[in-house]
């Protein structure tokens, strides 16, 4: 059975008696009518089917082309029940790492012919359950979800309903594993950071970490590598040289102006994300230290800016093109009835830049 694909605007406008001429949404019965075929005959030309002979077709579509029609996607989704387009759920946008995740979604998922809705969480549970509950109620054919407002509980019972979803960087904590991710390898990244400022000669070593307003450590796992590291060298993190930021410019400026101000600074300052490092940076400028000369700053994500200040940002680089690549892989196959195993976490990188530099004690 061969059903015809019509214009919703069009047959509301019938049907309340408005005057077709209102509307300059053409549809396939105009586009019959100027051609001097049926709406059957159109319908087949524009979806590709049928035996339809190739001067109709160019007929056809001349004339699609000159009365400006435009296919009613929302029509062709509910008859084919897919509607091409995935659900993207970030923390926030304004966050340079979160932004750069979703200009490279949106164009990759482009590339393989699906648009991407955009939405943001702002850290709030609560709203990130109601977010993925109304991108279900929008028909995308899945979801890929990034933490920060996303509840475990809430994931979960999403990918109960059928809707495929990815989830993307996750730390997750103990016991609440996803099936379906992908990642990357944080606590290899948190060793990496003190083996590097190691090297460098720093003892006193500071570590500016996420924590909620809960308690819970949200960059659990690249802390942990960082404090295991730092105790198999002998140099345990002193727990004075903790301090929290939410992953915010303004949280990495107060962390750092707080451990500055200590009897006994440290040497060298690990924030656990770049926006953090670069607050810790304007902290150590406005109390006129010199950065890496006083006081070295590494950061974690490798976002677009971290070449860009002053001095360079040390960090670690995830491969966000690697990892964007990954999860749409996944999903696509999901979507599309296929069974693909979750591939292994990405290895983290070191980009060493001019931010660290040698312990002024060590020279």
């Amino acid at each position: 059975m061969h059903i015809l694909y019509t214009d919703c605007a069009h047959e509301i406008r019938r049907s309340t008696l408005l005057p077709i001429q209102e509307t300059n949404l053409a549809t396939i019965y105009d586009i019959a009518k100027a051609a001097g075929v049926t709406a059957a005959t159109v319908s087949y030309v524009l979806s590709g089917k049928g035996s339809i002979s190739q001067a109709t077709r160019e007929k056809v579509m001349r004339y699609a082309s000159e009365l400006g029609y435009r296919p009613n996607l929302i029509a062709r989704s509910l008859i084919k029940q897919e509607t091409h387009t995935i659900g993207l759920v970030i923390p926030h946008i304004i966050n340079p790492f979160y932004a750069g995740i979703a200009e490279t979604v949106e164009r990759s998922a482009y590339a393989r012919g699906f648009r991407t809705m955009i939405t943001n969480t702002y850290e709030d549970e609560r709203l990130g359950a109601e977010l993925l509950e109304d991108l279900a109620a929008r028909r995308v054919d899945g979801i890929i979800a990034l933490p920060g407002g996303l509840s475990f509980s809430a994931i979960q019972s999403m990918i109960a309903s059928g809707l495929p979803v990815i989830c993307c960087l996750w730390e997750e904590e103990e016991g609440q594993e996803v099936s379906l991710a992908v990642g990357l390898d944080f606590k290899r990244g948190g060793q990496l950071v003190a083996e590097h400022l190691l090297g460098l000669g720093h003892r006193r070593i500071s570590v500016i970490v996420d924590v909620k307003a809960n308690g819970r450590i949200d960059h659990h796992l690249r802390f942990t590598g960082c404090q295991e590291a730092l105790a198999n060298a002998a140099c345990p993190l002193d727990a004075a040289l903790v301090s929290n930021g939410d992953s915010s410019l303004e949280s990495g400026e107060a962390a750092a102006h707080q451990l500055l101000h200590l009897p006994n600074p440290p040497t060298a300052i690990f924030a656990t994300n770049d926006l953090m490092a670069i607050g810790a940076m304007v902290a150590a400028w406005k109390l006129g230290m010199r950065v890496p000369a006083d006081l070295s700053i590494i950061g974690f994500d490798n976002i677009a800016l971290a070449p860009f200040t002053s001095p360079p940002l040390t960090t670690i680089n995830v491969d966000r093109d690697r990892l964007v690549k990954l999860a749409l892989d996944l999903l696509l196959s999901i979507i599309e009835g296929k069974q693909l195993e979750p591939p292994p976490l990405l290895a983290p990188e070191l980009i060493a830049r001019a931010s660290t530099a040698i312990c002024p004690a060590s020279r």
